[in-house]
Parts: structure tokens; C-alpha cells; sequence
């Protein structure tokens, strides 16, 4: 039997630590960290969709930046976004706190490459806790 590979994707957030570090850590908020937290519990890799950086590995040393998602970056980032999630056949995003461009730069992302993908949550935190709810149902 064929395991399904999954992973676990949120938005990148505004404020960061002012050090390069793990894009897990780089970011001050509540929702990438818990998120960053929950995946290695459940040992799932966590992406993190960045303006700059694209769809970048949560334990990939990144520097502190500031630059926000456009339709144009979204644009030019969704060539690195689709051959990294082309690995997985299952996304599970985050969408809480995301701008409109990371939700549609994914959805294309995933469309294109024919990776299923499921979408949660609202606000900053809203339904973030129901993850592992999500997971039991994509997964049976």
C-alpha cells in the first residue's frame, strides 16, 4: 500500500526575528510557529509561502526580509512554487492571515500540477487547532 505524501502549508507573516534562521522560527507569528510546532509532532514537512523566497522548507535557514506578495511576484514565484509541491500529493494550506495573492498563487500551484489540495481557516487563528481533524478525513 502507497503512502500519501502530505504536507502542511501556510502564508509567511510581516513581522520577523532580525537574525537569519530556520523560516520556522524567522517569523514572529502565532500561526507559523504553531503550525511550525504541530508538523513536527506529526512529522509532516511544513512549507512556508514566502514573497521572497517562494514555497520555502520551514527548516531552511532564511534571512529576515521585507517584501509583500503581488499578483506579479505571485506570478513570477509560481514555477518554484509548482516543482516543489510536485513532491507531495497533498497540500493542506493554512489560509488564515493570508493575503488573497498566497491563496491564489497555491491554488494555482496545486491546479496545474493536479496536487489535491484542501484549504482551513480564518482570521490569524481561526480553526488552526481543527489540523489534525483535517488530516484524519483527507487521509482515510
Amino acid at each position: 500500500m502507497s503512502t500519501i505524501r502530505v504536507s502542511l502549508v501556510t502564508a509567511c507573516g510581516a513581522k520577523k526575528e532580525n537574525t537569519s534562521q530556520p523560516a520556522g522560527r524567522l517569523y514572529k507569528s502565532s500561526r507559523i510557529r504553531h503550525l511550525y510546532k504541530r508538523s513536527k509532532e506529526l512529522g509532516i514537512p511544513f512549507y512556508i509561502l514566502s514573497a521572497k523566497y517562494g514555497l520555502v522548507n520551514a527548516d531552511t535557514v532564511i534571512e529576515p526580509y521585507d517584501k509583500v506578495m503581488t499578483p506579479e511576484r505571485a506570478a513570477e514565484l509560481l514555477p518554484q512554487v509548482k516543482e516543489t509541491i510536485k513532491g507531495f500529493d497533498m497540500i493542506i494550506f493554512y489560509k488564515g492571515g493570508a493575503r488573497k495573492e498566497y491563496r491564489e498563487l497555491i491554488e494555482k500551484a496545486c491546479e496545474e500540477t493536479g496536487t489535491r489540495l484542501i484549504s482551513f481557516g480564518y482570521g490569524n487563528m481561526g480553526n488552526i487547532r481543527d489540523l489534525d481533524k483535517i488530516l484524519k478525513e483527507a487521509l482515510l
